[in-house]
């Protein structure tokens, strides 16, 4: 598959997610979706498309590693405590997710993947503005509940970013 198509090896291996359960079940039940898949992240690298979402996705997915939330998870409005937000960004944040979850659940069922880098690349700013904008927040804050709350609202970005592939499997500049 990657030489035929000349797929990028970080792609197919963000694609099939290395070492992931998750991923290797959702390869088996459907090759042309992973095809599909590779080819869309391959063509979003080439066009530099996936430059513009992938450092506010994969920094989302690294801090995301260190919480608890399950990579299926998509809907803010269960996982997430408006009540522990203490800056700007986090409302933010949580709101520009909520207006993803249409586009995300459309783009898996119906393969359609450019509407989830379009939601990607719509909630990019709001993403790096949490992390270093003037309303920025302190992830790992000393407040556990704080802080599991605000890696949830990473963990969302990623699990988002999921659909299409595991953002910490992709090298940046090849």
């Amino acid at each position: 598959m990657q030489e035929e198509k000349q797929i990028d090896y970080d792609l197919v291996n963000a694609v099939l997610g290395e070492n992931d359960p998750e991923y290797t079940e959702r390869t088996l039940k459907d090759l042309l979706d992973v095809r599909d898949r590779a080819l869309y992240v391959q063509q979003i690298r080439n066009d530099s498309t996936l430059d513009n979402i992938y450092e506010t996705v994969n920094r989302s997915t690294r801090l995301a590693a260190q919480g608890d939330l399950d990579t299926k998870q998509l809907e803010p409005t269960t996982v997430v405590r408006q009540e522990l937000f203490q800056k700007p960004s986090e409302v933010a944040l949580y709101h520009a997710l909520i207006e993803s979850v249409p586009q995300t659940q459309t783009a898996q069922q119906t393969r359609n993947y450019q509407l989830l880098v379009v939601a990607l690349a719509k909630i990019a700013p709001t993403v790096s503005n949490f992390f270093d904008g003037p309303d920025s927040v302190l992830v790992m804050d000393s407040d556990p509940e704080i802080k599991r709350n605000r890696l949830h609202l990473l963990g969302l970005v990623r699990n988002h970013a999921r659909v299409l592939a595991d953002f910490g499997a992709i090298v940046k500049n090849l």
